[in-house]
């Protein structure tokens, strides 16, 4: 009786000092998109003294003007079995081609005043990052510092983010304070550009907790935590899980199939599908038990990837960079250079991306011979990067070693090719880059086909200069 006594004394205790707490300093400020253009979802962190209350305030001040953040939102907060509380603010009816200034928190303790830039109506472009396994390593912090420099609208990471769950504390929920370290890590690139997320294996801690770190610290617009979609200008994301129940029958396959079959009927006003998840489909990177091609994942769902035409898949869990061919059940439709002058057009499988190659230590075991499906690869820490346009995907990979660029290509879906101009803030070293082909530049200068006539004239060019070589 006398312990029961002790132990209600002590929670009333607990309870009291939590209510009276004070306020945490903001922290972990990061974007999330909902796939609407004029909103934006605002989240950080802050330490409490306790996993069962957050005292701090969930208030977003914002405005056109850094010194004048006449507008505020409040949103909600979230604890799971950790001291930190995640904070979620949505900001809605926002100008398109606006930089908003912003700062979070409350009375209490507010945060530096932060900023970013809404997309333009109707925009030419837009440029997409994607990484995997990335982590607090010095060379995770390098691929972060690196990214800071592009004009990121957007970054998709299929998983593996902070590796908290491989921290060995010990105590069956990881070590949590890495979270809290990542997400400071890479506060200055989260707080101006958008991130999306899928869960890998990293994620995931052991029973009872679970994914209960990625499910409390990161928004996405979907139903479920773990697989969802958005719209986000030309593409339609899709974000699936290849750590949950993915077999025919299963609630994320019959998902996907809906998803990607409204994705695919919505063409004209998306034209283009890209997928992202954690186990990849393709790799032939073998080093260790558990890698390379998840052959049950592929069996399961690359079906509804085919049958809907799915133009790119982005995929962590290896620790290389790796690019295939368009490829189907190992049947390459197009091995074509993929360059401008002779791009992916319309090639009736997809192009898989093993994008594991953003700062955890790398994976040398790559199978040999090569496979036939696999166009390029390469053990190298750096990043991977993708700028669309209505008819075009033009997708890099940038070794952080010599910030080159390691491998390109281009996916067409048109004739009516739109080159997105060179983003100004970036000087790549392009050797191994061709220039564009007479034939290309011929049709930029008939204005991207817009007549049959013009057609007829690049195809009597096209063999008057065939004929013109053999002579």
């Amino acid at each position: 009786m006398r312990w029961n006594k002790l132990l209600l004394i002590f929670i009333f205790s607990t309870i009291i000092i939590s209510i009276n707490g004070e306020a945490a300093e903001p922290e972990q400020v990061h974007l999330a998109t909902t796939g609407t253009p004029t909103e934006m979802v605002i989240q950080w962190g802050t330490e409490e003294d306790t996993s069962a209350f957050c005292p701090s305030d969930n208030i977003v001040e914002y405005g056109i003007d850094n010194e004048n953040l006449n507008l505020s939102e409040n949103g909600n907060n979230d604890m799971y079995l950790w001291t930190t509380c995640t904070h979620t603010t949505l900001l809605s009816n926002l100008n398109p081609n606006t930089t908003y200034y912003y700062r979070v928190g409350g009375e209490g303790e507010w945060s530096s005043v932060y900023s970013f830039k809404t997309l333009e109506k109707n925009p030419d472009k837009i440029t997409i990052g994607a990484i995997a396994d990335h982590g607090t390593s010095s060379n995770a912090q390098e691929t972060t510092s690196n990214m800071e420099n592009e004009n990121l609208d957007l970054v998709i990471h299929p998983g593996d983010i902070s590796y908290a769950n491989g921290a060995g504390s010990g105590n069956g929920i990881g070590d949590q304070s890495v979270w809290d370290e990542y997400q400071n890590q890479i506060e200055s690139l989260t707080s101006e550009c958008p991130h999306m997320y899928a869960p890998g294996n990293h994620e995931e801690d052991a029973e009872p907790y679970g994914f209960d770190a990625y499910e409390s610290r990161f928004f996405n617009p979907g139903q479920n935590s773990f697989w969802y979609s958005f719209d986000f200008e030309f593409i339609h994301f899709v974000s699936i899980s290849s750590e949950h129940d993915y077999e025919p029958g299963s609630t994320q396959h019959t998902w996907l199939k809906n998803d990607l079959e409204d994705a695919n009927n919505n063409r004209e006003n998306y034209p283009w599908i890209v997928i992202f998840a954690h186990r990849p489909m393709y790799s032939s990177n073998g080093d260790g038990e558990g890698h390379g091609s998840e052959i049950e994942f592929r069996e399961a769902m690359e079906g509804l990837l085919f049958d809907y035409q799915v133009d790119l898949a982005i995929w962590g869990h290896d620790h290389h960079y790796e690019r295939t061919y368009p490829v189907f059940e190992e049947n390459v439709y197009s091995n074509n250079s993929g360059n401008l002058d002779n791009p992916f057009y319309k090639p009736g499988a997809t192009i898989h991306i093993v994008a594991g190659m953003a700062g955890r230590s790398t994976y040398d075991g790559l199978e040999e011979p090569q496979p036939l499906w696999s166009a390029y690869r390469e053990v190298a820490y750096g990043y991977t990067l993708f700028e669309a346009t209505e008819t075009s995907i033009n997708y890099k990979f940038i070794r952080n070693s010599d910030m080159q660029i390691a491998d390109e290509f281009w996916l067409v879906n048109s004739i009516e090719i739109q080159e997105p101009e060179e983003n100004p803030k970036i000087n790549y070293n392009q050797t191994n880059q061709t220039e564009d082909s007479n034939l290309i530049n011929q049709i930029k200068e008939l204005n991207y086909l817009e007549t049959p006539l013009s057609v007829i004239i690049i195809a009597i060019t096209a063999i008057f200069n065939l004929k013109f070589r053999k002579k």
